[in-house]
């Protein structure tokens, strides 16, 4: 297929009117055609038939050729033979996504530049040492050269390379890199102005979305997207004389000027990929490899801190995505990058770190292709995900209030019912304003959100671990009623109305900050699920509310001693998990100094990490917890001790 688009496009460069106009390129064209009935002949052996049957085509494309046939035949031809092949083979010749001009320049300029120039003039360095020198590097801004490129057949250069050129393959690049430097090499001959004006012509006119799908983009040459556009506008102009008159047309008055149809094309070429955001992968890769080599040049500070960039702006931003496709994966990956950075600093011989590197490559590949993949069952996930979270934090805070109720009714104060209404409503409006802050903070750099994630882990690990050993401390339903009622009464009995909507507005506030937090991570993971997302919350609230209901109707009767028991210990889990994750996070934005261990093993799923101040901090939740539970231990055994003493 390469070299069918390759004859396509470039015969007419070769023979016009029957003579040959170039030699070089005539005996390439021969070549080239040659290679095609090579290759099929190989395609047959190992199908055992011509399965596109396109040999009899590829047999008279290189007759017409010798026989110096119009090109415009010739073209014909070769796309016939392409269009079976893409057909028979189920061969898609776009890439998945549009690329990004930003993520397509840093794959040129490390790959391309030494010998194209780092403007795309062919004027690169490496361009005198070059073997064969002959013929020279492409001109990526010369229009002539453009005219009959497409993405396509860039991507198919650089990822076969070209043959008796200086053109190699540069197949070690992923598919998406490949396609990323294609698209990027017909940007260059554009100008950030003149893409900004033809943005403005297909804003304004009615310029057919077929003309940006990336199949259209990618397959087509700058001579073929011209022609279209001059067809469009023609058939504009013909419908404009056969209607009334209609001043919005603009340009369509009469068939677009040359200046018109190169602003279009620039804003094809060059607008469309400037408002694709930059590729984190993409960006995790180059500053991983920039950190390799500052560490084998002895400048270990400045290697540290490329590989925190790696992190924090490149693989962070595609986490959420691909923590919900794959969990296990994205966990493990993470890991590697906490490790590369943990090897900088101990010191590890630099082939260490470049072998390091290229595991780490070679996994961000992988995560290319699951993000890339359509997960049927990612729906689902959302929406029961979606649901649980709400039902899960809201029951927890129903049942706090329906015991602050029941009590209430027990102990007579029914008017009292209206304060708490008030409090769990003021917490709902205070979670909808946390909800539109979270929102500000999701839009600060990667090493100031990772900071604000570190602080609140470990705030958040302190208060868990507070009301782990609250509850378990009231998990006695008479500690527990005696707990309520002492509140309620010392309220009632003091006129203190605010305090009382304070018990209703912290119990639930609490439970609706984590909501904000839990949804507004899962918005971001399921970009292509919102309608699941926002389905099981509705879903969820719905469930909520009746049970809330029916738990208000019946009363508490659920076994507080097993329910806060459980709920205490899942508490403390969580607040030794954070502890470690939130140390990590202050690592990694650099509030916290990081001293790699050798042991444990990393196991992000439990918040473990092998350096001394994740482990410090754990280890301190866990002295914390056995304190604790030794004085609980004591208190229960002095009471029964005096329940005894006094029969």
């Amino acid at each position: 297929m390469a070299l069918l688009d390759y004859l396509g496009s470039d015969y007419k460069n070769a023979v016009q009117d029957g003579k040959i106009v170039s030699q070089d390129e005539f005996t390439e064209m021969q070549e080239f055609s040659k290679r095609t009935l090579e290759l099929v002949k190989q395609l047959k052996e190992t199908d055992r038939v011509d399965k596109a049957g396109v040999e009899p085509s590829l047999k008279s494309l290189a007759n017409q050729i010798e026989n110096k046939a119009d090109p415009k035949a010739v073209a014909e031809l070769a796309n016939g033979a392409k269009q079976k092949l893409l057909a028979t083979y189920n061969i898609v010749p776009y890439p998945k996504q549009l690329p990004s001009l930003a993520s397509g320049k840093t794959i040129y300029l490390e790959n391309c530049a030494q010998c194209h120039g780092e403007t795309g003039k062919g004027d690169g360095p490496s361009r005198a040492t070059m073997n064969p020198k002959n013929p020279v590097p492409a001109n990526f801004t010369d229009a002539e050269f453009m005219a009959g490129l497409s993405p396509f057949k860039a991507f198919n250069a650089v990822s076969f390379g070209v043959e008796n050129t200086a053109m190699a393959s540069f197949a070690a690049l992923s598919e998406e890199q490949r396609w990323q430097v294609a698209f990027y090499v017909l940007s260059l001959r554009f100008s950030p102005k003149s893409a900004q004006a033809g943005a403005a012509l297909f804003q304004s006119k009615n310029v057919p979305v077929e003309l940006t799908t990336i199949a259209t983009l990618a397959t087509n040459s700058d001579e073929q997207l011209l022609e279209k556009l001059k067809a469009h506008t023609a058939q504009k102009s013909t419908d404009a004389l056969l209607s009334p008159p209609n001043p919005t047309l603009g340009p369509f008055s009469s068939p677009w000027t040359a200046a018109h149809l190169k602003e279009a094309l620039a804003y094809l070429r060059r607008g469309l990929l400037e408002t694709n955001p930059p590729d984190p992968l993409l960006i995790a890769r180059t500053l991983l490899r920039e950190a390799s080599e500052l560490y084998t040049k002895g400048e270990k500070e400045k290697a540290y801190q490329k590989a925190i960039e790696a992190y924090l702006d490149g693989l962070e931003l595609a986490e959420p995505i691909l923590f919900a496709k794959d969990a296990s994966f994205g966990r493990g990956l993470e890991g590697q990058f906490t490790e590369f950075r943990n090897a900088i600093k101990l010191g590890v011989p630099a082939e260490e770190i470049q072998k390091r590197d290229l595991d780490i490559e070679a996994k961000l590949d992988e995560a290319a292709q699951i993000l890339a993949r359509e997960d049927s069952f990612s729906g689902y996930y959302s929406f029961l995900n979606s649901a649980m979270i709400i039902l899960r934090e809201g029951l927890e805070a129903a049942l706090i209030l329906a015991a602050i109720l029941a009590m209430l009714r027990v102990i007579g104060a029914t008017q009292a019912a209206r304060y708490i209404h008030l409090g769990w409503i003021l917490a709902l409006v205070a979670g909808g304003l946390t909800w539109l802050a979270t929102q500000t903070i999701l839009t600060l750099s990667g090493q100031h959100r990772e900071s604000m994630e570190g602080f609140i882990s470990v705030f958040a690990a302190v208060v868990l671990f507070y009301v782990g050993y609250w509850l378990h401390t009231k998990a006695e339903a008479k500690k527990w009623q005696a707990f309520i009622q002492e509140k309620v009464q010392d309220i009632l009995s003091t006129k203190r109305i605010f305090a009382l909507v304070g018990i209703s507005f912290f119990a639930v506030y609490r439970e609706a900050f984590e909501v904000v937090l839990f949804y507004q991570a899962l918005w971001l993971q399921n970009e292509q699920n919102h309608g699941a997302v926002i389905g099981g919350f509705i879903t969820g609230l719905i469930c909520l509310i009746v049970m809330t209901f029916a738990i208000l109707k019946l009363g508490l009767r659920i076994p507080l001693k097993y329910f806060f028991g459980a709920t205490g210990t899942l508490l403390y889990i969580m607040a030794f998990i954070f502890a470690g994750n939130g140390i990590k996070e202050l690592q990694t934005a650099g509030w916290v100094p990081s001293t790699p261990v050798g042991f444990p093993p990393q196991v992000p799923l439990l918040g473990i990490y092998p350096t001394v101040e994740t482990l410090a901090a754990q280890a301190l939740m866990l002295l914390a917890f056995v304190a604790t539970s030794v004085w609980m231990a004591r208190e229960n055994h002095r009471a029964l001790r005096d329940k005894a003493s006094y029969g």
